[in-house]
């Protein structure tokens, strides 16, 4: 079953990693759609609001964590 277990998760991390490296952009793109040097639409950076993503993430780790300390202290 260990053995199972490391295998499925080299694979997956495996499969996330490429997936990260297919997901890069060969040209940057500038952004702007009169530029037609750089603009491909289907090829802009992710990086509007991954803060409040990060927050959000943080928030809810941390209401899970709490919730989960508390139910063993009851229990």
């Amino acid at each position: 079953m260990q053995k199972i277990r490391k295998i499925l998760v080299l694979l997956v991390s495996l499969l996330l990693t490429s997936g990260a490296t297919f997901a890069d952009c060969e040209v940057p793109a500038s952004g702007d759609p009169d530029d037609p040097t750089g603009y491909d639409p289907n090829c802009l950076p992710l990086d509007n609001w991954l803060i409040v993503l990060f927050i959000a993430g943080l928030a809810f780790a941390t209401w899970y964590l709490h919730n989960k300390q508390k139910k063993e202290a009851i229990a």
